[in-house]
């Protein structure tokens, strides 16, 4: 199977991602004169595309190949509520959903594992789950 994960998103936020992985638009021409990086060409027109298109929005999708996927009614909870509430930890998750922490926790680890979701360190420690696209897609 094929899951494509799908983020919309608009030219402003896309370069405030270039800005933070090169620092300048000055900097990625440096740098793609001295690899000659297709990738790195590639964020560079797009950058200077939306430059001077700020507002139009963007779909990218990154696509994962999976043997097999399956999601219960409380893994579509969760990712609903991760989309629409942005808890700050798992904790706070499984508060949301009404669900104990280590059933929430275990469900949380299996969709990082399929890379549903990612997780950042919060505060004192606590883990927060991300969920960074708007849809998905899969293809049999």
């Amino acid at each position: 199977m094929i899951m494509t994960l799908i983020k919309e998103e608009s030219g402003k936020n896309f370069i405030k991602e270039m800005e933070k992985n090169y620092g300048s638009i000055e900097e990625l021409e440096k740098l793609h004169k001295r690899t000659n990086n297709a990738l790195m060409y590639v964020d560079l027109e797009n950058w200077k595309y939306f430059l001077k298109h700020p507002d139009e929005k963007i779909k990218r999708g990154e696509t994962k190949f999976i043997n097999k996927i399956s999601l219960s009614d409380i893994e579509m909870e969760i990712l609903n509520t991760i989309k629409h509430k942005h808890p700050q930890s798992i904790k706070q998750l499984a508060k949301l959903i009404n669900k104990d922490i280590s059933t929430t926790h275990s469900k949380v680890k299996k969709m990082t594992n399929q890379g549903l979701l990612s997780i950042k360190e919060g505060n004192k420690n606590s883990k927060v789950p991300i969920l960074n696209y708007d849809k998905i897609e899969i293809s049999v």
